[in-house]
């Protein structure tokens, strides 16, 4: 049974976050805690004032949805808000990709400004490009330490990265951090901007799992962050010893995390696994709270479960995530389908708090505990390849599916919506030997008409032959 907080716990709690000097001022720390709060009546009506001004202004300075409301005969400055954004369509990744410059606002409101673009981590398929607003990157570090806090990390404790390097921050004219790296900064990644914190440390996910151990043995880090498959390596290695490392908080991230992952990891560390949802397209979407709901940032995005045919899902119904970004008018994603899975729930959360939320996620994972030492770069370096292709060479790339065969070799299948160059091919295997040294597994393509899907319904981006035979043989504990 989980205890319910309260908005007397959760100030009490934020006080232990101090805001450097030159940040003192900022209420907006407090604002989004005073929300998480809030009378549900008041947070819809907050939203759909919110989503009404958002659609107003995508239906004038938006090309394609300009285009859209006309061709549907949308008020182009509806008085509604989520009712209204109920008469769109879903905007797949695939409408992203093809629609680009047309979704691209021709002007930002007075007082707004650019920041850059993101790319999707391309799970399945070609990445989806994103350009965001200062106002939409300023949301992921501010819902930053709202997640924190709600894990009940101590930002004075010493926190450990365990990601692919590229993901490290670095210094403007410096080199970024190589694969296998370490990392070391005085402060926190993106809270430590406005908040007093420990250190930080980082190494690159692809260190060899003995070196990881002896870093972490050696650092002694008070906080864990790393992927689920990452942390789940580590438990099968240490079995009930990874006690004795001493950390007190652990936050999985990016990959989804299925129960028997979640049971082996807290069983062996002896803390439970805090985890977000979110995605480079839209942000911080939702953090997981204790009771296991994912409760959405109202104050960033909306939130829709559904079903097959595009209705609301009924508690207990999976269906997909469909993701409206308030904050982001550089370019306005409306009704993005995510391409995740989850089940709608409906009712008071026991946690307490009462911001919308939805169950668990029926997403992607991987399971690398099973895979043979090396796994972990190989698949990293094939997603790398993929992802970072010229679009001149992938776009008729539709999905793919990473596949690691019994005897560790692999097939890369392909689906595709027209021919792929030679270069494609030529791509992929360049960076296979370029980047993996010592003896390489076999590697092939293949083109099919579909890949299978997970029980779950998803495409996993890799799966493992060799793993599945040994959970058979009675090794998944």
């Amino acid at each position: 049974m989980v205890a319910a907080t309260s908005l007397e716990q959760e100030r009490e709690e934020q006080r232990c976050w101090r805001l450097r000097p030159e940040h003192a001022e900022l209420q907006v720390f407090d604002r989004l805690l005073v929300n998480e709060f809030q009378d549900p009546a008041v947070l819809a009506r907050q939203q759909d004032a919110a989503l009404a001004g958002l659609l107003a202004f995508a239906a004038a300075e938006v090309p394609y949805y300009g285009a859209l409301f006309e061709a549907r005969r949308l008020p182009a400055r509806p008085r509604e808000g989520r009712a209204a954004l109920r008469r769109l369509p879903l905007l797949g990744k695939q409408e992203l990709q093809e629609n680009l410059a047309a979704l691209r606002a021709r002007r930002l409101p007075e007082g707004h400004r650019l920041y850059a673009w993101s790319s999707s981590s391309g799970t399945t398929g070609r990445p989806a490009r994103v350009l965001h607003a200062v106002e939409s990157n300023a949301m992921y570090n501010f819902l930053e330490q709202r997640q924190l806090r709600w894990f009940r990390w101590d930002p004075m404790g010493l926190r450990a990265d365990i990601r692919i390097a590229t993901q490290f921050p670095h210094v403007k004219g410096t080199p970024r951090p190589a694969a296998g790296s370490h990392f070391r900064a005085e402060r926190w990644r993106y809270v430590g901007h406005f908040f007093e914190t420990g250190d930080y440390a980082g190494i690159c996910v692809t260190a060899p799992l003995d070196e990881q151990l002896t870093w972490l043995r050696d650092l002694r880090p008070d906080l864990l962050m790393a992927y689920p498959s990452t942390l789940e390596r580590l438990a099968y290695q240490l079995g009930p010893a990874a006690g004795a490392l001493g950390l007190r908080g652990l936050y999985a991230i990016s990959e989804q995390m299925a129960a028997v992952m979640r049971r082996r990891i807290e069983g062996s560390f002896g803390l439970p696994v805090d985890q977000t949802y979110g995605f480079n397209e839209i942000g911080k979407v939702a953090q997981r709270c204790r009771a296991g709901r994912y409760h959405v940032n109202v104050e960033h995005c909306v939130v829709e479960i559904l079903d097959a045919e595009g209705a609301a899902c009924k508690a207990g119904q999976t269906g997909r995530i469909v993701v409206t970004a308030l904050r982001n008018p550089a370019m306005p994603l409306l009704r993005y389908d995510s391409g995740d899975l989850a089940e709608a729930v409906d009712g008071p959360c026991p946690c307490g708090r009462t911001l919308p939320s939805f169950g668990p996620i029926a997403g992607r994972y991987r399971r690398m505990a099973l895979t043979p030492e090396g796994t972990s770069l190989q698949v990293f370096v094939l997603k790398k390849s993929l992802e970072s292709m010229p679009p001149e060479i992938n776009a008729n790339l539709r999905q793919y599916q990473i596949r690691q065969r019994s005897d560790g070799s692999y097939v890369i299948l392909l689906r595709v919506a027209g021919p792929l160059p030679p270069a494609f091919e030529a791509w992929l295997r360049r960076s296979w030997e370029q980047e993996l040294t010592g003896a390489r597994p076999a590697l092939a393509l293949e083109e099919v008409e579909a890949i299978p899907l997970s029980p779950s319904g998803k495409v996993e981006d890799f799966i493992s032959d060799y793993a599945a035979a040994r959970a058979a043989a009675g090794e998944d504990g």
